[in-house]
């Protein structure tokens, strides 16, 4: 399955990296939402929709992405009524964003929201059940090999180094590396994520 083919950047971070094993949704304090905000925002700059000036978001205006959710964000980002910074948007966005793109799955029948929630070590967590495991299966296999991948499949596999990274306290010496062969702009995004989920992990630990 071409995964750059059949879904958006942040339908696959979530599938790969967002949801635990157990289909879980994590807790806020993971930073984990910042991923999915980040994604969003690289799969509009690698369309064309965004770019980036002095470390801020600018939108272009004209043409609409396809991926309901991306529009959204989309609209939201042109009727902002002043520039903000990559990071303010990643932060900005990852409110909701989980919402946003699990409704979009769930009418693919990838996912189904479950009654029942788990535990989590910081309360109780909403949880989904995966229908189409191969999906799943498919983007986690194309992290392992995104490095002679397309560029938005590198972009992915940055994404989800950055942000474990970020969370675990590890170096990004696995991410650098992908971070210099993508656009200034998603470069820009990536470390505004990996900034986003260091300062929630952090705040969690005081």
């Amino acid at each position: 399955m071409k995964t750059d083919a059949t879904s958006s950047l942040g339908a696959d971070f979530m599938l790969a990296v967002y949801l635990d094993g157990q289909g879980r949704v994590p807790g806020y304090r993971s930073g984990l939402d910042f991923g999915l905000s980040g994604a969003m925002l690289i799969e509009l700059a690698l369309g064309g929709f965004i770019y980036t000036v002095d470390g801020y978001i600018v939108p272009v205006h004209g043409a609409q992405p396809r991926d309901r959710a991306l529009g959204e964000v989309l609209v939201r980002i042109r009727s902002s009524r002043k520039l903000r910074t990559t990071s303010q948007w990643v932060r900005v966005l990852s409110a909701g964003a989980h919402k946003r793109l699990s409704a979009g799955l769930i009418a693919e029948g990838v996912l189904v929201r479950t009654p029942r929630r788990w535990p989590l070590t910081t309360g109780w967590a909403r949880c989904y059940d995966v229908l189409c495991g191969e999906r799943r299966d498919a983007v986690v296999r194309s992290l392992g090999g995104a490095a002679d991948s397309s560029e938005r499949l590198v972009a992915l596999a940055a994404l989800a180094s950055v942000c474990r990274a970020a969370a675990d306290g590890r170096e990004r010496s696995e991410s650098e590396a992908m971070l210099r062969s993508l656009s200034p702009a998603c470069a820009q995004i990536l470390t505004a994520v990996a900034a986003c989920v260091s300062l929630a992990v952090l705040s969690s630990w005081t």
